[in-house]
């Protein structure tokens, strides 16, 4: 059952984020549609995510898929009822080698530095999408997803 909650989740966030039109999902928006559906919250916490994909609204800055996910680990704490003064979350060292983690295998952990544009103009990323760097941002959504269930399922 767990592994069937699992990938319903994370197909709905792929397809989300594969989405063309209005339906799209950015790569954070993604993110937070796994954890929402794992986690049985409300749908509509995608929209918290809305100025996270590009790296924070096509800036470059933090992938949206870990901003995402850092952002999910906060959506789990409210619905669990989890609560610890700021930076002493027992979760915390833990993000951040997951963080590591993904640099170490993708080779950045900046949009800019994983796609190799800038987005924030309409032409940068009209570029972006036309050249198929876009693709690759799903790769970056799953292995989030992959990686943020076990995160959700516990806390430290």
């Amino acid at each position: 059952m767990i592994e069937d909650r699992f990938r319903t989740a994370k197909a709905a966030a792929l397809t989300g984020f594969a989405e063309m039109g209005p339906q799209h999902l950015n790569c954070a928006q993604a993110v937070v549609r796994f954890a929402s559906m794992v986690l049985g919250a409300d749908q509509d916490s995608v929209v918290l995510a809305r100025y996270f994909g590009g790296g924070m609204t096509r800036m470059g800055q933090v992938c949206g898929a870990l901003s995402g996910a850092a952002l999910s680990l906060g959506l789990r704490d409210r619905c669990r009822g989890l609560s610890w003064p700021d930076g002493a979350s027992p979760d915390a060292e833990k993000v951040q080698r997951l963080f590591r983690r993904f640099e170490a295998e993708f080779g950045a952990m900046t949009c800019s530095g994983l796609v190799g544009y800038a987005t924030d103009t309409p032409e940068g990323y009209e570029r972006f999408r036309a050249d198929g760097k876009y693709v690759s941002c799903e790769g970056y959504v799953s292995w989030a997803c992959d990686h943020l269930y076990d995160f959700l399922e516990t806390t430290s």
